[in-house]
């Protein structure tokens, strides 16, 4: 077992909540990526694949041209991929300097559960955590979108509210 990549893991969501005695088998499940800078990981509308941890490095995450925001170790992308099988990536993902990220693949989730229950569930928990933290960010977005609806919106705002939208 690779000691160094499974402390790694237990650094970044999704893996945080893995216990030790699941640690080999999450090692047999995920696939380790390194990217060059500049080398696209992603594009937006390729179909996904799984969940990614940023281990290392940095992703611009982009949309029709225009950087949404940048990624750092201990970043999750294509978190939704476990939830909808059909989902396609909403941006691109751009390695903004060399970066090292693992996958766990979203195909055969159903038989996974059913044959590691404990490591997928650890797994789901913790990008549940993830996921409720980006619904409440949007939530305040709305809120905020709809109290300043009727005047103008000053530049500054917008800018504020385009990089929480991706956070």
């Amino acid at each position: 077992m690779d000691e160094e990549l499974a402390a790694a893991l237990r650094r970044v969501c999704p893996y945080r909540l893995v216990v030790d005695a699941d640690v080999r088998q999450l090692l047999q499940e995920v696939t380790l990526q390194v990217a060059e800078t500049g080398a696209t990981l992603f594009a937006e509308g390729d179909p996904t694949n799984g969940v990614a941890a940023v281990l290392e490095g940095h992703i611009d995450v982009c949309k029709q041209g225009r950087t949404l925001a940048t990624l750092g170790s201990g970043s999750v992308l294509g978190e939704l991929s476990l939830f909808l099988p059909a989902a396609r990536r909403t941006a691109t993902a751009i390695a903004r300097s060399p970066v090292r990220l693992v996958l766990w693949p979203a195909a055969d989730l159903p038989a996974r559960l059913n044959a590691h229950e404990r490591l997928a569930t650890a797994i789901v928990a913790d990008l549940a955590h993830v996921l409720a933290d980006r619904l409440e960010r949007r939530t305040q977005d709305v809120v905020e979108l709809l109290d300043v609806a009727g005047r103008r919106l000053p530049l500054s705002d917008l800018e504020r509210l385009r990089r929480r939208a991706v956070e």
